[in-house]
């Protein structure tokens, strides 16, 4: 007849385990509440994008959290002489800048545009920068200010250096008088020629909390298992005493 053996938990072992053991749930389930968060965000910017266009005179500037990503068409003529170059950008391995030229728009006003990237050595290149004075008509996507996080240095507007995008500054230092307060960032198809690189349309945001909360759930079930492993390793010298 099988007889159970009454186990006496390790005080110790047991009360350094548990707290472990409770922040390595804790952790797995926020990570699963933030892929939650983060899925919605991937789902909203997708309808975002296929949304239909937008002309410049459907915005106001009250609505801009909700229309960010939304696509917009607008005509007028770029101003080059007042671009802005904003570093440590990366294509393809490459490194360089994102072109950002102000843009007088036919209806009133300026705007900011993100043509893309460019290569490390486009400031040299004054011959090899398409810089059409003509009437342009551009489609692309709404964006509002680009510091994603504290890590980013402040930008240098007296030295005309740009870590992120600040539509404030960047109009400030072009000298745009009435500008619209917002971004528009100019989409690319794999065909595309030449510089600058503007980005393929695609919804690029970072999602591994899946992962992460597998990481975590892995940890705490492996620490159960070594918890178990420790008391029946204990109760089988107890009992070959």
């Amino acid at each position: 007849m099988l007889k159970l053996r009454k186990v006496q938990l390790n005080l110790w072992m047991t009360v350094s385990a548990l707290p472990v053991f409770i922040v390595l749930i804790g952790l797995g389930t926020w990570q699963l509440e933030r892929l939650k968060w983060k899925e919605k965000i991937i789902s909203e910017r997708m309808q975002r994008l296929s949304a239909p266009l937008l002309s410049i005179r459907d915005i106001k500037n009250q609505q801009l959290p909700n229309i960010e990503f939304r696509r917009i068409r607008v005509s007028g003529r770029y101003l080059h002489a007042r671009e802005m170059l904003v570093v440590n950008k990366v294509w393809r391995g490459h490194p360089g800048f994102h072109l950002i030229t102000p843009f007088k728009t036919n209806v009133g006003g300026s705007l900011l545009v993100n043509r893309g990237w460019v290569p490390m050595d486009w400031p040299e290149k004054k011959s090899g920068k398409a810089q059409s004075e003509a009437t342009l008509e551009l489609t692309g996507n709404i964006r509002l200010d680009s510091r994603n996080n504290l890590w980013i240095p402040d930008n240098e507007p007296n030295k005309n250096v740009w870590f992120f995008v600040d539509v404030e500054q960047m109009a400030a230092q072009a000298d745009l008088k009435d500008y619209h307060p917002y971004l528009i960032e100019l989409r690319s198809n794999k065909k595309s020629v030449g510089y600058p690189k503007a980005q393929l349309p695609s919804i690029n945001v970072r999602n591994k909390h899946f992962e992460y909360a597998l990481t975590w759930y892995s940890l705490a079930f492996t620490l159960i298992i070594i918890f178990v492993a420790f008391h029946i390793r204990k109760q089988e010298y107890k009992h070959s005493d």
